[in-house]
């Protein structure tokens, strides 16, 4: 009987512990960091860091000092990238950066570029205009500058209110 008693309380914890939600985990780049939660993978290739959720749910984000980017304008890095990607001509876009579409595996993708007098950022995701995963959204939600410097300028960009 006591068997018994013990092991009703020890159920509902196991139960409990399954119920809770996965944890996300932090995953630091150069410049910032982000939160993958369960349900999504992050990879980094040449600075790009690419969070997907499926074939179709992704982003991706990368952030260069001014050196690092060769010390082109955030125009000048638009074009070269949208020259690498074989992308359409950029376009200047709401948020005073510059805009273009590409297409990689079949899949049409808006890129974004935006610049200050330190920073540039790279910013591309489907051009779907699907709505995302719970878990990518939070990704994104996530990203958090390596500094207070690097965390107001993505905040100013990623985040505008």
């Amino acid at each position: 009987m006591l068997k018994k008693f013990l092991m009703f309380p020890i159920c509902c914890l196991v139960l409990l512990a399954l119920a809770l939600p996965a944890q996300a985990k932090e995953v630091k780049f150069a410049h910032f960091s982000i939160d993958v939660p369960a349900g999504c993978t992050t990879q980094e290739k040449d600075g790009i860091v690419t969070v997907t959720a499926s074939k179709e749910a992704f982003f991706s984000v990368a952030l260069y000092t001014k050196s690092e980017a060769g010390n082109l304008s955030d125009k000048d890095f638009a074009a070269k990238l949208s020259r690498q990607m074989k992308g359409s001509a950029p376009e200047p876009s709401e948020d005073g950066g510059w805009t273009f579409t590409a297409t990689s595996n079949g899949m049409l993708m808006n890129v974004d570029v935006v610049g200050d007098h330190d920073y540039l950022i790279m910013f591309m995701s489907d051009a779907s205009d699907k709505e995302w995963p719970t878990s990518l959204q939070a990704a994104y939600d996530s990203i958090t500058g390596k500094d207070d410097k690097i965390d107001t300028f993505l905040k100013k960009i990623l985040f505008p209110e």
